[in-house]
């Protein structure tokens, strides 16, 4: 057998592997902190992070976010939509250790995510998710939401309302 027979025959499974760890394996860890950014001209400002140390909100928007920088509105995230190009959410995800080594993440990775997403989550909680196919680093949906890891199963009722709505 060919050196490239074999190679031709490996590579797809590698990378088949890779679509099933985000097609099947849900992901599991604690969100560790959280992000709102706003781009302009290409630069990026950060406009509220949340994590262990508190809550920082850039200055010139804390008269729109004051309240609750952790719950971004939809009318709120309209307003900020009119002074930046773009603006993203983030959650930073410890994940826990899983028993399938091979296709789990491990770590601490910084995902996208959607406006509800950010908002009905809080550091400190430990979720279950899903990623996206075209792009792993950004969370399409919580299989399950809870206070603590003993708590967190892969499937469980979510209260968030239409997670995938900006």
């Amino acid at each position: 057998m060919k050196r490239r027979t074999v190679l031709a025959g490996v590579l797809p499974f590698l990378q088949g592997t890779r679509w099933l760890d985000r097609l099947l394996l849900v992901n599991q860890g604690e969100i560790v902190q959280k992000r709102f950014v706003g781009i302009a001209g290409g630069e990026t400002t950060e406009i509220v992070v949340v994590d262990d140390d508190g809550t920082t909100v850039s200055s010139e928007h804390k008269g729109l976010l004051g309240q609750s920088p952790e719950e971004i509105s939809p009318a709120d995230a309209t307003s900020l939509r009119e002074t930046y190009d773009a603006i993203q959410f983030h959650v930073t995800v410890n994940h826990h250790n899983s028993s399938l080594e091979l296709f789990s993440r491990t770590g601490t990775v910084d995902y996208r995510t959607s406006r509800a997403l950010y908002s009905g989550t809080a550091v400190g909680d430990h979720i279950s998710f899903q990623t996206s196919l075209l792009n792993g680093d950004t969370i399409i949906s919580l299989s399950c939401l809870a206070s603590d890891r003993e708590s967190l199963q892969r499937r469980c009722r979510v209260g968030i309302d239409d997670p995938t709505g900006e």
